[in-house]
């Protein structure tokens, strides 16, 4: 017995399977229309150009300032006011760190950044799993949740370039160059404060607002695991702010 067609005009072709937005979609998408951008990437996850643009941009940022960087500037008088280096052992240290900042930079650059986005998008995903609006996100979605919202951060990065090779920075890190922190305009005598300052930084809370945004449209995931997921690597990264600043 023969098969009858599914209709009177024979089987009905499948919808197209929606396309990624571009990466040139996706940094627009970030700057003037984040809710619509992640809904499209709901249907079509996508996070390898958006990797590779922060990659390539943090690399970049990141030689630059290395060759511009003043070591000893930056790192002696951490070393001085540690009780537990010796005045004798300052140079050696300082000698050692400047053979070693660039080849270090570089692969934080080109591995570091990634690993840090794929156990982010891990920690997305888990979060997921017990707090979505409807059904669990995808690991796809949950990374792409954790990549995207990273490319609002690529005018820091540029801008830590340019200024690097425009004017002497000293020995000033990436976080203190350019002028996007409270930090840059409030200066005190407490380093914990004074890194607490520098954290209230304008791209980072603005992609930390960018990531909710990702884990409610994209991961959809309730209210309350968008904000676990979006304030949470935000109180990390600051505490170890502070950390540093003992």
């Amino acid at each position: 017995m023969t098969e009858q067609p599914s209709s009177l005009y024979g089987t009905q072709p499948e919808a197209p399977r929606p396309q990624p937005p571009s990466l040139m979609d996706q940094i627009a998408g970030v700057f003037t229309a984040p809710v619509e951008l992640f809904q499209r990437l709901n249907k079509a996850p996508s996070w390898a150009w958006a990797l590779g643009a922060i990659v390539v941009v943090s690399l970049v940022a990141t030689v630059i300032w290395g060759l511009k960087v003043d070591v000893d500037e930056m790192l002696r008088p951490l070393l001085e006011r540690n009780p537990q280096i010796q005045s004798s052992q300052i140079d050696t240290i300082i000698d050692i760190q400047k053979k070693f900042i660039m080849p270090f930079g570089i692969l934080g650059s080109l591995f570091g950044v990634p690993a840090v986005l794929a156990a982010t998008g891990f920690f997305y995903w888990l979060v997921g799993k017990a707090l979505p609006e409807d059904e669990a996100p995808s690991y796809l979605q949950t990374f792409s949740a954790a990549v995207v919202p990273g490319l609002v951060k690529l005018p820091f990065l540029l801008l830590v370039a340019v200024i690097c090779l425009m004017r002497p920075i000293g020995g000033l890190t990436p976080d203190r160059i350019v002028p996007s922190s409270l930090g840059y305009f409030l200066h005190v005598e407490n380093l914990r404060l004074q890194a607490f300052f520098f954290s209230l930084d304008l791209f980072r809370l603005a992609e930390a607002a960018l990531a909710y945004l990702a884990l409610r449209h994209l991961a959809r995931l309730k209210i309350a695991g968008a904000l676990l997921g979006a304030l949470l690597p935000l109180i990390l990264s600051l505490g170890f702010s502070l950390l540093r600043a003992q």
